[in-house]
């Protein structure tokens, strides 16, 4: 499983928010903090942080000397996410990893065990997988993140464009697995003030 790696992304403007999503609070921490402390459970080589709108600011907050961390600073952020899903998945292409774990730093509901489900399921597939393959789970029939991508480096992201996200990239490939769970985390991001409050409420009850 050490051929495998994670990105994190977190460079978007926040427009809806109108306060950066990256350095909300979440239990305590900002909610980057939190993203990178569940990914660093997580048995993996090098954990790649992409950043981008307010990158230094950001670089200021977390706190965390794990070494396997990289903040990378995607020069194009603005032009929507998929540009820096084509910019972390390029970094991890050059480091020769052939699996990459992709999670939003805007899904603070996601549990552990669903991260570690996506990502043992992935890894395992990468043994006896040569082709570019998606693992994914969903929630009451509908897919969300992490996602597992399979044979990185055979895959074509220039054609990511715009606020698309990985689905071009996922229909390039034969194969999709689709894991069920009952973690409301996959499908739920949080882009409005409403949103943040709603994820909040859910937390803080215990419905998740």
């Amino acid at each position: 499983m050490g051929n495998v790696c994670a990105i994190l992304l977190a460079a978007g403007k926040s427009s809806r928010m109108k306060e950066p999503k990256q350095l909300m609070n979440w239990n305590g921490k900002s909610l980057i903090q939190h993203q990178i402390e569940l990914l660093s459970e997580l048995s993996l080589p090098d954990i790649f942080v992409v950043l981008g709108c307010q990158a230094k600011t950001i670089l200021q907050t977390v706190s965390n000397n794990d070494p396997r961390i990289s903040y990378l600073q995607c020069p194009n952020y603005e032009e929507g996410l998929s540009a820096s899903i084509k910019f972390g998945l390029q970094q991890a292409s050059k480091q020769q990893y052939d699996g990459v774990l992709v999670m939003l730093v805007d899904i603070p509901l996601i549990q552990t065990n669903t991260i570690k489900l996506v990502y043992d399921t992935g890894a395992t597939h990468l043994i006896t997988n040569t082709e570019p393959f998606a693992i994914q789970p969903q929630f009451k029939n509908k897919p969300g993140h992490p996602v597992f991508i399979g044979g990185v480096r055979s895959l074509h992201v220039h054609s990511l464009h715009g606020d698309i996200g990985l689905k071009p990239l996922i229909k390039q490939m034969k194969t999709r697995v689709i894991l069920d769970t009952d973690d409301i985390g996959v499908v739920y991001d949080i882009d409005t003030p409403q949103d943040y409050n709603e994820a909040l409420r859910i937390s803080q009850a215990g419905f998740y």
